[in-house]
């Protein structure tokens, strides 16, 4: 009999440190939790409630620099939803930009934070006129060509240098010469380049709608109509998921109707 309760009590005691044992194994980081529920609804594209989250996290740790990139994309996809109208867009860009620069002063070598950073810091340009355009666009190219550096297999940064040769090659003379009054040699780009990076986005993600209308539009540029109407009716039969897909599908359509 007491060699039975001596032994009742030992297993107890094991039982009990296992268990104790297991609770701390389930003990869940509230900030990693945070950022794991932002993913789910960021898939979903609800993004309204992955800001919420992320704001939440920020409240628990203002020095990582994953919250902050990732609250950087947020207000992208906020300035998203009006893509063609500055004024909507403009609170939403410098928010992002800054959320972008504080998580580059915690870490310079997050990708993400160069690529949102680039994203914001140029389209900041492009509200604010010809001249800071041009002017942002040399950081813009330099934050990109940074966070591809340090992930190159990001399809989103082969896009904005894309996007980035795309827009200096498409300068108007007005704009070249407001580019050579604000530095002694404009910015060298070409529509060559810019195919050559949107294709290689295309390559890493088949399915995002941008890249099949900006290849349209180079093979327009290049004069190569046949290869712009491929890729145009691409982008117009594509899956469009958001508001933003079936605007960029807008843009296809008209300029198909313009070949």
């Amino acid at each position: 009999m007491k060699r039975s309760v001596l032994l009742m009590l030992v297993l107890g005691l094991v039982s009990l440190g296992f268990a104790q044992d297991t609770m701390e194994e389930t003990i869940v980081d509230p900030v990693a939790d945070l950022l794991m529920q932002a993913e789910v609804t960021h898939e979903a594209k609800d993004y309204d409630a992955t800001m919420d989250l992320l704001q939440q996290a920020y409240a628990l740790d203002e020095m990582n620099a994953e919250i902050l990139w990732k609250i950087s994309r947020g207000y992208f996809d906020f300035a998203d939803r009006k893509p063609n109208d500055l004024k909507y867009k403009k609170p939403f860009l410098y928010k992002g930009r800054d959320a972008a620069d504080k998580a580059l002063a915690i870490n310079d070598k997050s990708a993400a934070a160069h690529k949102w950073y680039a994203i914001h810091h140029g389209q900041v340009g492009e509200c604010e006129g010809t001249e800071q355009k041009i002017k942002n666009s040399y950081g813009m190219r330099d934050h990109t060509m940074l966070a591809i550096k340090y992930d190159p297999e990001d399809d989103a940064n082969y896009h904005v240098m894309g996007r980035w040769h795309y827009a200096l090659s498409d300068l108007s003379w007005i704009e070249r010469q407001i580019a050579s009054i604000i530095y002694a040699t404009p910015p060298e780009a070409s529509f060559e380049e810019a195919l050559e990076f949107f294709i290689k986005a295309y390559g890493l993600d088949n399915s995002d709608i941008r890249n099949m209308l900006y290849i349209g539009y180079c093979h327009d540029e290049l004069d190569d109509e046949d290869a712009a109407e491929k890729w145009f009716k691409m982008a117009i039969d594509a899956p469009a998921e958001t508001d933003s897909d079936r605007g960029l599908q807008k843009e296809a359509r008209e300029a198909l109707d313009d070949l």
